[in-house]
């Protein structure tokens, strides 16, 4: 309670002090669409929750994160942890296609992901890259899910994204022209614009924690001409707080209740 009393706090200082003007944010639903109102509905990451997104007009952006299982396919999950020895860096695909989600869904492949998300050009497909127990195995996991996206003719329509620093610049190593966004929840070692600037990635996606602690970075992305994504946005008052000062991207797990 006190934690959320101390950013209503900062945000209503900002409020009051920023020049910007309201505008409409572009809508990123996390991990696919996944609710209906603030009710979780499907399994996330699923092709389920990836056509109820593309059945929404107003949704801009799908995030979702992939794996690199032991025998080298990748699988689209959050959690490289699925049951028990289950899991989606160290078991088989095979073993991990067999498994059916809460609500009755299987664990899709990159490749059944973007087969999907190209019948919406329109809607663009942020890809995470899940850290792994080794650069090289994650480095490993770069280059196929790049391959994979150049294979589709998907380049304009995706966005790679890394909490890594590393990864992220391996992206770029391979390819040059991709459109990479650093994630960050780290207060104190979150990159500076100036370092977003100079690494050439083509966003930042930082929660509200750091944004509200460097409020003054905001401005110089926006010069920069950095793409800006604010999470978790889960009602309209946080909405508010990206209209108001000017992000690019919010994101959310409840499309409903911050959909305009």
């Amino acid at each position: 309670m006190k934690k959320i009393a101390i950013i209503a706090f900062a945000a209503a200082a900002l409020f009051s002090s920023c020049c910007c003007n309201h505008h409409r944010v572009g809508i990123l639903v996390h991990r696919g669409l996944c609710s209906e109102g603030d009710q979780f509905v499907t399994d996330e990451n699923t092709l389920d929750a990836l056509r109820r997104a593309q059945e929404k007009k107003g949704v801009g952006c799908v995030e979702f994160d992939v794996h690199l299982t032991v025998d080298s396919q990748i699988v689209v999950r959050h959690d490289a942890k699925i049951e028990g020895k289950l899991n989606c860096q160290t078991s088989t695909f095979d073993e991990i296609r067999a498994y059916v989600l809460p609500f009755g869904h299987q664990i899709p492949t990159l490749h059944e992901w973007l087969e999907q998300a190209k019948q919406t050009p329109d809607i663009v497909q942020a890809i995470e890259i899940k850290a792994h127990r080794s650069q090289e195995r994650e480095n490993a996991l770069v280059r196929m899910v790049i391959d994979e996206v150049k294979a589709m003719g998907m380049e304009d329509q995706v966005r790679y994204l890394s909490f890594k620093p590393e990864t992220c610049d391996e992206v770029l190593r391979i390819e040059p022209t991709a459109k990479v966004v650093l994630n960050s929840s780290n207060l104190h070692h979150s990159l500076t614009p100036d370092e977003v600037k100079e690494h050439g990635y083509y966003g930042i996606s930082y929660n509200m924690n750091v944004i509200l602690n460097h409020i003054d970075w905001l401005k110089k992305f926006q010069e920069y001409g950095i793409e800006t994504y604010l999470w978790m946005v889960n009602n309209t008052y946080t909405r508010g707080i990206g209209e108001k000062l000017g992000f690019t991207w919010i994101t959310t797990d409840f499309y409903d209740v911050v959909a305009y």
